[in-house]
């Protein structure tokens, strides 16, 4: 008896298997996809610059600093006023304050404040910005934080290039689809990436002399996707 109760479970368990097998399958064929990264550029030719200005006070007071601080700010954004540049593509918010050590026999000891104050700026007209650079070194900014040449609207190329990268996506999963000789079904999932690299600093002297001879030219706005696509047997 006990031997024919096994044997009973051994041929059930063998039917599970064999009707599981159909249905592993199945879901394995259902979930299978097919990976690919799309790329997509657009040109586009810059139209504006931006720069970030900043200006540095050093002494033993901070009210002293502010006040000699902000009549550099005073001069420096009456000159940008008269050349053009809009009040409202002029800003000047980041403030910062440090303190200031020196090295003594005693040790590392204070002395005094480091006041340092951003001016962020955008213009549009790209042939005087070295009249620009020029005149702001002459009215007490210290450093250039950054220097780009943008286009304005790059949003509208920025969404160009997607599109082109989702085209690109569908053209590599049916490239691929075709050698495997299966079909490319619906999307199943799809995520974006892309970044930019950071501007150096640099000092002032040093930047307005290495821009003498600079042209905006072309900026490439690129665009990736990752995209799976469900495969269809």
């Amino acid at each position: 008896m006990k031997i024919l109760t096994l044997t009973k479970k051994l041929v059930l368990a063998s039917i599970i298997v064999a009707l599981s097998t159909p249905l592993l399958a199945t879901q394995a064929a259902q979930d299978a996809v097919i990976n690919v990264q799309g790329a997509g550029a657009i040109d586009v030719t810059p139209n504006a610059y931006s720069v970030t200005l900043v200006v540095e006070e050093e002494g033993d007071t901070v009210g002293k600093l502010n006040s000699q601080l902000d009549a550099d700010l005073r001069s420096i954004v009456k000159f940008l006023l008269n050349q053009g540049i809009e009040e409202k593509h002029i800003q000047s918010m980041q403030v910062r304050l440090q303190p200031r050590y020196i090295n003594t026999p005693q040790g590392r000891q204070q002395s005094g404040f480091t006041l340092s104050r951003d001016i962020n700026v955008t213009s549009t007209n790209l042939e005087t910005y070295d009249k620009i650079l020029d005149g702001v070194l002459k009215r007490g900014v210290d450093r250039i934080q950054q220097f780009n040449f943008i286009a304005i609207g790059e949003a509208d190329a920025y969404q160009k290039a997607l599109i082109a990268a989702v085209k690109d996506a569908k053209q590599r999963a049916h490239l691929l689809a075709k050698e495997l000789e299966v079909e490319v079904g619906e999307v199943v999932a799809i995520s974006e990436s892309g970044g930019n690299m950071p501007i150096p600093v640099m000092r002032a002297e040093a930047f307005a002399k290495d821009m003498s001879m600079s042209l905006p030219g072309q900026e490439r706005v690129e665009a990736r996707i990752n995209v799976s696509f469900k495969i269809v047997q």
